[in-house]
């Protein structure tokens, strides 16, 4: 059994304090030595974040079996019952976005648009490539690619930029290689881009265009490490949608915001544990995914059905009127979320 930590005085306020006493009766702080190991003081951090303890597993079967039961037990006022809404939505919410940050590689852009070239490297004895450093490999295949595309000249290693054609027939490997090189001017740069298939303006300065493709696989990591915030700036929206399609029902705001924590919950503890078992187990399962979504949507529609106890057909007819607008939702924030980390990078 532990030994309380219990002090004879109150480390707030200085007040001496009865033995065991467990709280200060002058300034209510919990009378507990604050001086522990860093082991113990990560365990009543997770422990009190996660709170895994028998409130948590009860609410975890309510939560995953009985969709509306927690959003009415909260709204009616059983607080206590059940691990709260908000911190129900933070774990699933970071097991979720860690798994997707741990399943999109660092070079994510760059597999996206290269397109593997055959290289005379590939051509040398194995025993030959062994003793070529991997740095070097690299820079001999990109260089390789840019004088067969006729953007690299092959006697003068300058970047020939003037030809339309061959900046057509640039890679997205050799762009960014010219991206980083600080022989190749600005205005080589930007006329080259915009020959290119990889055009685009946005409205950014040619600097930023260059900045962007230097550092694209940056962006994507930026990106994604900005989804959890963007998704939780957009769960009150909606709610207003939940509002104001059951505004009838005189339900307090609030209420429907509890009901977007327990959904979006759902949503990412279903998904995760998808992409959790496609990366334990090496595979695509493209089914997996599909019964997630269908449980999902099935998990949604039964706790708005319980929630707002309405007919069956005009709580479907108003969920599809939900799921379209918060769909439309999610396409504007996805957007404005990239357009600031592409602006902001």
């Amino acid at each position: 059994m532990k030994k309380p930590r219990k002090l004879e005085h109150c480390l707030n306020c200085g007040r001496s304090l009865p033995e065991l006493e467990n709280f200060c009766p002058h300034c209510g702080q919990e009378n507990k030595d604050q001086k522990i190991p860093v082991g113990v003081f990560l365990e009543e951090l997770l422990t009190s974040f996660l709170s895994f303890d028998g409130k948590f597993f009860r609410t975890l079967g309510v939560f995953l079996f009985k969709p509306g039961t927690l959003t009415r037990a909260f709204n009616s006022g059983q607080r206590k019952k059940y691990t709260h809404p908000i911190r129900l939505y933070l774990i699933f919410s970071l097991f979720y976005f860690f798994i997707i940050g741990f399943l999109i590689p660092k070079d994510m852009v760059d597999r996206l648009f290269n397109i593997r070239e055959v290289s005379p490297l590939e051509d040398l004895q194995p025993d030959i490539q062994e003793k070529i450093p991997e740095s070097t490999k690299e820079e001999l295949k990109e260089i390789e690619q840019a004088v067969a595309a006729g953007v690299l000249s092959e006697n003068t290693g300058t970047f020939n930029t003037d030809s339309d054609s061959a900046a057509k027939k640039l890679s997205w490997k050799e762009l960014r290689f010219m991206s980083i090189d600080p022989e190749v001017s600005e205005e080589q740069f930007s006329r080259t881009l915009e020959n290119s298939q990889y055009a685009f303006d946005l409205g950014l300065s040619p600097e930023k265009r260059r900045a962007i493709i230097a550092h694209s696989n940056l962006f994507l990591s930026k990106s994604v490490k900005n989804l959890p915030l963007m998704m939780l700036i957009l769960l009150p929206v909606f709610a207003l949608i939940v509002h104001l399609l059951y505004s009838k029902k005189q339900h307090y705001y609030i209420e429907n915001l509890i009901l977007g924590f327990h959904l979006h919950a759902f949503a990412y503890a279903l998904y995760g544990m998808v992409i959790l078992l496609n990366l334990v187990f090496g595979t695509q399962n493209n089914w997996l995914a599909e019964i997630a979504f269908v449980l999902v949507t099935t998990y949604a529609y039964l706790s708005i059905l319980r929630v707002f106890n309405q007919h069956w057909f005009r709580t479907l007819v108003k969920f599809w009127v939900l799921g379209l607008c918060y769909l439309l939702v999610l396409f504007a924030g996805f957007g404005l979320e990239l357009y600031l980390s592409l602006i902001l990078l």
